[in-house]
């Protein structure tokens, strides 16, 4: 089971129910929403996805990612645990990518310092 799985499994056994938002105040709803547009492969996300990975809290930028992953096939160079200026940078990416079609492959991503090209 993914990480997403596992996000659903034990959102389902917390207490009150958690109402699926990207823009809640609670970080359980947020998260909640990103996991749902992950397993829903929903396109109409993605603008969502892309200002989750701004978000303060690492989990929610790590899910955030890898529900782009599943929806788009891309991660642009975006690493959550990357210092805020290199994430920035990738969240630019991504804003250019949601301003085009989203749906082809991007221009160019360069790969992060340090990673041998594939």
């Amino acid at each position: 089971m993914g990480v997403a799985g596992l996000l659903t499994v034990g959102l389902a056994a917390c207490g009150p129910t958690i109402r699926p938002d990207f823009n809640s105040p609670e970080p359980a709803a947020r998260n909640d929403a990103i996991v749902r547009a992950a397993a829903n492969k929903d396109r109409a996300a993605v603008p969502d996805l892309v200002r989750m990975l701004q978000s303060d809290d690492p989990a929610t930028r790590l899910l955030a990612i890898e529900a782009l992953e599943v929806i788009t096939g891309q991660r642009l160079g975006y690493d959550s645990s990357d210092d805020e200026q290199n994430r920035m940078k990738a969240v630019a990416r991504w804003k250019a990518f949601v301003e085009g079609d989203g749906g082809g492959e991007p221009a160019s991503v360069p790969a992060k310092a340090g990673t041998p090209p594939a």
